[in-house]
C-alpha cells in the first residue's frame, strides 16, 4: 500500500528540471533543458518510440495494483497525472512519481526505400519523440488501449543526444527479472552512462535530488513498493 502525502504542481517540477545540469557530464555544468519547451500531453503509446528493449513483469503487476489502489482511495490515475505525487511507502519512505517523460529530439537518419520507391535524400535531420521515463506505465496504457499523459519536452540544448538510440515496440521483451534480460538498450556512446538527462529532478521530494539510477530503467524500475 502507498499513501499520497503531497500533490505538487507540475510547474514546480519543470522549474527544477530547467535548473538541473546533465548527470555524468564532467566538471562544466550543462543545463540541457534550461530553455526547452515543456508541456503535458495525452499520447497514444504507439505515437512514441522507446529507448529500452525490456520491461519487467513484476513491475507491470505492481504498477497495475498501485493504479487500482490510488484510483480507489484518491481518484488519482497514474496514467493521467498532471502533477507530481509524493508517495509514502509501507516502510515510511517518501518517493516521487512524475508523469512519463517524452523528449522530442533531432536525429540524423537515412530512409531505406522500398522496391519501386524513388531514392530518398541521403540524410535527413528528423525530430523523434522517445520515452525517456515511464516505460512501464506506457506499456500498461498500450495494453489497455488508453492514452497516457506525459511530460513532453522539445527544444533541449543541442550537442548532447540521448544516451540510447530509439527502438521499436516490437523489439521490447517482458522478463520476470533483471537477471533474465538480454540486451538492455541500443547504447549510443562507448561509455554508455554519460551525459545523462537529469530526469530525477522531476520527482524530487526533499531538499536534494534523488540519487542517480544509471544502471537501471530510469524510474519505473524504482517505483514505490506498496
Amino acid at each position: 500500500m502507498v499513501t499520497i502525502e503531497k500533490i505538487e504542481p507540475i510547474e514546480a517540477a519543470f522549474a527544477r528540471l530547467r535548473a538541473a545540469p546533465l548527470d555524468a557530464a564532467g566538471d562544466t555544468p550543462v543545463y540541457i533543458y534550461r530553455n526547452a519547451h515543456m508541456r503535458l500531453a495525452d499520447l497514444a503509446p504507439d505515437e512514441v518510440n522507446l529507448t529500452s528493449l525490456y520491461v519487467l513483469k513484476p513491475q507491470i503487476a505492481l504498477l497495475r495494483e498501485m493504479r487500482k489502489q490510488l484510483l480507489g482511495d484518491y481518484g488519482v490515475d497514474i496514467l493521467k497525472l498532471s502533477s507530481v505525487l509524493h508517495l509514502k511507502t509501507a516502510d515510511g519512505e517518501i518517493l516521487g512519481m512524475a508523469p512519463p517523460f517524452v523528449e522530442v529530439y533531432e536525429e540524423m537518419v537515412s530512409v531505406v526505400p522500398k522496391p519501386g520507391d524513388r531514392q530518398p535524400p541521403s540524410e535527413l535531420l528528423l525530430k523523434i519523440p522517445v520515452f525517456k521515463d515511464g516505460m512501464h506505465r506506457a506499456w500498461i496504457a498500450r495494453e489497455e488501449c488508453e492514452l497516457v499523459r506525459c511530460v513532453v519536452v522539445s527544444g533541449a540544448l543541442g550537442g548532447h543526444l540521448p544516451y540510447a538510440y530509439p527502438n521499436a515496440w516490437s523489439q521490447v521483451v517482458a522478463y520476470n527479472s533483471k537477471e533474465e534480460r538480454g540486451q538492455k538498450k541500443f547504447f549510443r556512446r562507448q561509455e554508455p552512462y554519460t551525459f545523462m538527462r537529469p530526469l530525477r529532478a522531476l520527482r524530487q521530494t526533499g531538499d536534494s535530488l534523488p540519487k542517480p539510477e544509471y544502471n537501471s530503467t530510469y524510474r519505473d524500475d524504482k517505483a514505490p513498493r506498496p
